[in-house]
């Protein structure tokens, strides 16, 4: 009996492995039978996927850029001009024992005018001031943490409204707001992936909603002779699945293109800039992903519209 058993269970396993293998090629073979047919409907797809996937590798290659720029920055603090060298040390000594400080230098008006003459060509005009303008400088390095946190804008504003501080000068404030809106426009990804994601299932469910009402005399044929829901749809689930996987690698296809027709002028301007920044591509692990989520949602759609049919076939009437 077990003998029989086992048999009964390997005959039922090889059965379904066929009926699923025939499934995936004859939908295949169904697919490739008609290109020009299903062009339009590979494009909608490809387009669907690409948009978000591009709108996902330019904020990789944002990343990567103020990556590259966000190293530990300075906050030049200009001091009021009544303040002397003992107020300023004072000072100094204060800002150095707060939170997220890595260190604080101080310059004196002498050397703040030396080091301006050596920068300028304002010599000469230099000469003609009676007394030295500048004031003391104290020049804050924030900690690597501080910089790379939500502690920095704090920090910034705590220095600004120290009593004696009269101006606040920070290199790096853009960059912070350059992550400001690219964490803004991460979620606007997320929202018009989500949106697209919507549009593919409209899309293959419509599409595989057209293949089934062109082939309804034959899956009523094989209802007839008794041929489950499962063997009805499996198919339509295949043509899903093939819609998936040729819309996403037409999708990557797509990225590549301009990315490497953006490669050569991104390059171009970094180098104008002094910056070795190179565009970036998608990498092998988001390829794979893309073709995960084409699949899928080919797979769900053909599956919400082979189900619909199959529900309306059954209903009464």
């Amino acid at each position: 009996m077990a003998e029989q058993s086992s048999t009964s269970t390997g005959s039922r396993t090889r059965a379904w492995l066929r009926s699923h293998a025939y499934g995936l090629l004859s939908s295949l073979g169904r697919f490739a039978g008609q290109p020009f047919n299903h062009a339009l409907t590979l494009g909608v797809l490809a387009l669907a996927l690409a948009l978000p996937t591009l709108g996902h590798l330019s904020l990789k290659n944002l990343r990567h850029l103020s990556g590259a720029l966000s190293q530990p920055g300075d906050v030049s603090l200009f001091l009021e001009s009544e303040l002397d060298g003992a107020a300023a040390q004072q000072l100094q000594d204060q800002i150095a024992a707060i939170n997220g400080v890595a260190g604080v230098s101080m310059k004196s008006p002498e050397q703040a005018l030396t080091e301006f003459r050596e920068l300028t060509s304002f010599t000469d005009a230099l000469d003609v001031l009676e007394a030295n303008p500048l004031p003391y400088v104290l020049v804050v390095t924030m900690a690597g943490e501080a910089i790379k946190s939500e502690r920095a804008p704090g920090l910034v504003a705590e220095l600004r409204a120290l009593p004696g501080v009269e101006i606040v000068q920070f290199d790096q404030e853009w960059l912070l707001r350059l992550r400001a809106l690219m964490s803004l426009a991460e979620r606007g990804v997320w929202v018009i992936g989500g949106l697209l994601a919507l549009t593919v299932l409209l899309v293959i469910g419509n599409t595989i909603r057209l293949e089934i009402a062109s082939r309804a005399d034959e899956i009523q044929i094989v209802r007839l002779i008794g041929a489950s829901n499962a063997f009805v749809r499996r198919p339509f689930l295949y043509s899903g699945f093939w819609f998936g996987v040729f819309g996403a690698l037409l999708a990557l296809a797509f990225v590549a293109l301009a990315v490497h027709f953006l490669r050569a002028p991104v390059t171009q301007l970094a180098n104008s800039y002094g910056s070795a920044f190179s565009l970036q591509g998608l990498a092998l692990q988001e390829m794979l992903v893309v073709v995960l989520i084409g699949t899928a949602l080919g797979w769900l759609g053909a599956g919400i519209a082979s189900t619909s049919h199959l529900l309306q076939a059954e209903a009464p009437r």
